[in-house]
């Protein structure tokens, strides 16, 4: 739902999920990220609802970006087995930096304790929107979304500085590799990408996913080697592994990945980067017409 609102309650009922994101923990004071998300399919009027919450931490002074979104999704037949949605994205955002982390310039030459340039330094808060399409089916998906819709301003200090809109397309396919088996799991590889682009930046992420239920493993590259920025700059920034596991009994999947630095950070500089994602799903039966299960990867 964070990546395209238009993935909101495609799901059976209700899913419930929360991720946590640790980039780089040999810098000090590193990334961290963390994300729940709640949503819901109402399938009798072929819609989906959610709720998002995120907030992320870097540097040695604090700075915290706090989110929450609603998300709202609606779909369509074009044909037996192929559905568009439409989803939409409104979110309220926090922004703030602990001041007295920092050192300035007065402190330094002074030896005073506080600053006066502290005082400039404001909690920022605004609300932004994001739109998003996806076209799926029990083989395929591609989407697109949008964020930063509204171009908020995005400076800590009072000045005028616009987010720029970000894009991102992204897909993939479903191959099975044979029929179901005695316990009729099957197994299937899912080819997928998402690229990224804001202002003159942009991210390519290209991976594949083995799924043989109750196990999935994925293995992902991230960069843009077509691309220099500088002639020296080498746009490649990792690869990462991922691990996944089903507990059937309990609705729930269970997902770790580990990224491995390959640009010239360094993978003992930056000790690479951790993610653990858990998701819960309550299903329940319900009598409606027949929907379109989109077979895509859950981490």
């Amino acid at each position: 739902m964070y990546l395209n609102p238009a993935f909101t309650g495609l799901t059976d009922n209700h899913r419930i999920a929360v991720n946590y994101r640790n980039q780089w923990p040999g810098v000090s004071k590193s990334f961290q990220t963390y994300l729940a998300s709640y949503d819901y399919n109402l399938q009798k009027i072929n819609s989906g609802i959610g709720l998002t919450i995120m907030q992320d931490k870097a540097g040695t002074a604090g700075l915290t970006h706090t989110q929450i979104g609603a998300n709202y999704a609606y779909h369509f037949k074009v044909s037996k087995m192929t559905d568009v949605r439409m989803g939409a994205n409104v979110n309220y955002n926090m922004k703030r930096v602990d001041f007295g982390k920092l050192k300035f310039n007065d402190q330094i030459t002074t030896g005073s304790a506080t600053s006066l340039d502290a005082a400039n330094y404001l909690q920022l808060n605004f609300v932004d929107f994001a739109a998003g399409a996806l076209l799926s089916s029990d083989e395929y998906w591609f989407g697109i979304s949008a964020k930063h819709l509204a171009k908020p301003n995005s400076s800590l200090i009072g000045n005028k500085v616009p987010l720029p809109i970000s894009l991102s397309i992204h897909g993939g396919c479903h191959l099975n590799l044979k029929q179901k088996s005695k316990d009729g799991t099957n197994r299937y590889f899912l080819p997928a990408f998402n690229y990224r682009h804001q202002q003159k930046y942009d991210q390519l992420d290209v991976g594949v996913y083995y799924y043989h239920i109750p196990l999935n493993v994925g293995l992902w590259y991230r960069g843009l080697p077509l691309k220099k920025y500088a002639a020296a700059y080498n746009n490649s920034e990792a690869i990462a592994v991922l691990v996944g596991f089903d507990v059937a009994k309990y609705n729930l999947h269970i997902g770790y990945s580990y990224d491995i630095t390959i640009s010239k950070l360094g993978l003992a500089n930056t000790m690479g980067a951790h993610e653990i994602s858990i998701i819960y799903e309550l299903r329940k039966a319900q009598k409606t017409t027949e929907t379109i299960q989109v077979i895509y990867p859950k981490f």
